[in-house]
């Protein structure tokens, strides 16, 4: 093969590979399913009841791809604060969250969407006793245009639920 044809095959892949990757980056802005969440891009003062204990961004991310968190607790306490990171997955067919914190502690979810402006993670954690703990964490935009946030667990296949946390998040003026 010529080194001219040779040139001129890889021009044509190149060309051809980075208006694959300008299309595939376009998707997440057109796409709607990359666009289900975007009710929590802003910042927020969150609360538990009266009292405010984070203050949490979302920011859209990598062309706008992926929803990153940054939250930052506010109550005093010396640790707390983590880094989260939501995508819509098109292999997988759901939302995947990624959730980091400055103790350590990760934790991976998948998600859907409930309804326009809910969005529903599911998790699941080995507990010490050998039993598995099932959590359905809810983000809910509100008429009032706050943001419910809402874990609830299961240990026993669904037939009770319990309330890890109920918070409230406040668009920053």
């Amino acid at each position: 093969m010529s080194r001219r044809l040779y040139g001129a095959m890889v021009a044509a892949l190149l060309l051809s590979a980075s208006g694959a990757s300008a299309q595939a980056a376009d998707t997440c802005k057109t796409d709607a399913r990359f666009r289900e969440q975007d009710f929590t891009v802003g910042n927020w003062d969150v609360f538990a009841g009266a009292d405010k204990t984070a203050e949490v961004s979302m920011t859209l991310i990598l062309n706008d791809c992926v929803i990153e968190e940054r939250w930052k607790v506010t109550n005093g306490r010396p640790t707390g604060n983590g880094t989260g990171l939501f995508n819509y997955s098109p292999l997988l067919k759901t939302w995947v969250y990624h959730w980091a914190t400055d103790t350590g502690s990760t934790t991976t979810f998948r998600g859907s969407l409930i309804k326009p402006g809910e969005m529903r993670y599911i998790t699941e954690r080995p507990m010490p006793n050998g039993s598995t703990r099932l959590r359905h964490w809810t983000l809910a935009a509100q008429p009032d245009g706050t943001i419910r946030e809402l874990a609830v667990g299961t240990e026993d296949g669904g037939k009770t639920w319990t309330t890890e946390y109920d918070l409230k998040w406040v668009r920053q003026r």
